[in-house]
């Protein structure tokens, strides 16, 4: 004979629940049971979910690094890429700073060129119409006179030679200087093989005082023995 647990009815023989409240033991133990075969597979399943939860967090934690990773790498390069950029833009500006510089210093100095060549054409026409001025254009004025004399005087015939290109008197005397110059040299060198040197500056000094005498005279005459030569 037994009786119920829970509320202390009688239970029959051949009976494991109570008729009164309808309590189990069995049952009860089953549920039991079953519960606790419930909460260990449901532990092992939180276990698990936990297990892939935590992998999970590995994954992207993982991911995360590998991403900081790259974003710090591409950081760098664009870092370096953008200092070589300033770098070429930097030597790039030099280099045309430069060439500034030196495209102002050349325009500058052909500037400085073309002043000193005006200049100078100025000078020399000047000092022509000074010449001109002086000499009154005359053939046998006293400064063509005394122009033409100075062809006699060694290298001096290039002066008259130049200065005064279309006075044909000033021309025929510095011509017969240029002579005068060419025989002087030919002398000296065949003076001083034959040792007849003293003669041929005899013969020079008597040529010059020929020419300058008759430029101040105003005559137009060839040197003797040389004056001809070349004509």
């Amino acid at each position: 004979m037994a009786y119920c647990l829970k509320c202390g009815a009688y239970i029959p023989d051949g009976q494991s629940g109570c008729l009164a409240c309808g309590y189990d033991p069995e049952e009860e133990k089953k549920k039991a049971e079953a519960e606790s075969t419930a909460r260990s597979r449901g532990g092992s399943a939180a276990a698990a979910q936990t297990d892939s939860n935590a992998e999970m967090r590995a994954r992207l934690e993982e991911q995360r690094r590998r991403a900081r990773e790259q974003n710090r790498q591409w950081a760098e390069q664009e870092k370096r890429r953008r200092e070589e950029a300033a770098a070429r833009e930097a030597a790039r500006k030099e280099q045309q700073e430069r060439d500034r510089r030196w495209a102002q210093e050349e325009y500058e100095r052909r500037q400085a060129e073309k002043r000193a060549e005006a200049e100078s054409r100025r000078s020399n026409q000047s000092f022509g119409e000074y010449y001109r001025s002086h000499t009154g254009g005359s053939q046998t004025s006293q400064g063509n006179k005394a122009l033409a004399a100075i062809s006699y005087l060694s290298v001096l015939f290039a002066i008259p030679y130049f200065l005064a290109p279309n006075d044909k008197f000033v021309r025929f005397h510095a011509k017969q200087g240029m002579k005068l110059f060419l025989f002087g040299i030919v002398a000296d060198v065949l003076g001083a093989l034959i040792g007849l040197g003293w003669l041929a500056t005899l013969f020079r000094l008597y040529l010059i005082y020929k020419g300058m005498s008759n430029a101040l005279s105003g005559k137009k005459e060839e040197l003797p023995v040389i004056g001809n030569i070349g004509e």
